[in-house]
């Protein structure tokens, strides 16, 4: 790992301002060059790595180190188009070696944006607008560019890469139809790049404006899957079920003035005309997953179910 930026890191390095990542897979480090505020994103799988809810077979190791490769492949050829309409933090080098991925990137805080732990509609709405954008960009590009071959599917719960947590799900209708639920996102015809991680600890606030990042599952999908999960983080059941189809008509309004701002030439109508009608299934997808992970989440409530018991008329 030879750089003038990272040398200077490590020099500078102090353990006592880390902030470790999920399940010790890794630390956040604030550091400052000439006056440059800057964070180092230092990420590896443990040799040991354990988590209550999850079996560390092969498989999902794999699927941790492959979550570290999509992110810096997206900072390295992707993150750049989202300037011109959704803002993330500005990369400055990556580096990999024996199984530790180094990414240095822009202090955030230090340019005015901050996390925020809970949220108010319009700032939800800040939220939205940003995902409309991240998605209008790709909406042309997804089906046939090589995005597919080298991000694979968006979100870290499809079905591919949770056959253990599948495993673990008594029998029940959820599972015995997870593979026609799989099937119905597949089979949609407009596809895009999606966060995959769109909650809300992964974007920032700074008056009108949000910043998004953690693009460690980005990839191919249905740009409603991302909505989901950041209501899943910003609503309760009750105002799920009082907010969530004034904020789904907000999306659907943003997704078509980034789709006319870029000149996208897919008729936004078609894209929501599509999607729409998809959206219990995602919940449904999303609540397969919660099943077999932790099938006493808090997330899921009634209104999930409600989605989910949907599926008897749409499959």
């Amino acid at each position: 790992m030879q750089s003038s930026l990272y040398q200077q890191f490590l020099k500078v390095s102090n353990s006592s301002g880390r902030i470790e990542l999920w399940n010790r897979c890794g630390t956040l480090e604030k550091f400052v060059i000439d006056s440059k505020y800057y964070v180092a994103k230092i990420s590896k799988v443990p040799d040991d790595l354990q988590h209550k809810h999850i079996e560390q077979t092969d498989f999902a190791l794999t699927r941790k180190v492959r979550s570290y490769q999509k992110e810096q492949l997206f900072y390295k050829r992707y993150v750049g188009m989202l300037s011109q309409i959704s803002l993330a933090p500005q990369v400055y080098e990556l580096h990999h070696e024996r199984g530790t991925f180094v990414t240095l990137l822009e202090d955030f805080e230090a340019i005015g944006f901050h996390n925020k732990t809970s949220v108010q509609p319009s700032e939800i709405k800040q939220i939205l607008n940003w995902l409309a954008g991240f998605h209008a960009i790709w909406l042309e590009a997804a089906e046939n560019h090589s995005m597919h071959d080298e991000f694979g599917e968006g979100n870290y719960w499809h079905l591919k890469t949770r056959p253990d947590e599948l495993e673990k799900m008594p029998s029940c209708q959820l599972k015995q139809q997870a593979k026609k639920i799989d099937e119905a996102l597949g089979a949609a015809k407009f596809r895009t790049l999606i966060h995959g991680d769109a909650k809300l600890a992964n974007f920032a606030f700074k008056k009108d404006a949000v910043i998004g990042y953690d693009f460690q599952h980005v990839g191919v999908g249905i740009g409603l899957a991302d909505v989901m999960l950041l209501f899943t983080t910003v609503l309760e059941n009750d105002e799920l079920e009082r907010y969530c189809e004034s904020l789904l008509d907000y999306y659907f309004q943003a997704l078509a003035e980034k789709m006319n701002k870029l000149n996208i030439q897919i008729q936004p109508s078609q894209v929501e005309t599509e999607w729409r009608p998809l959206w219990p299934i995602l919940w449904a997808d999303f609540h397969r997953f919660l099943a077999g992970w932790k099938p006493d989440h808090k997330k899921i409530n009634r209104f999930m179910k409600t989605q989910s018991n949907k599926l008897r008329v749409l499959l």
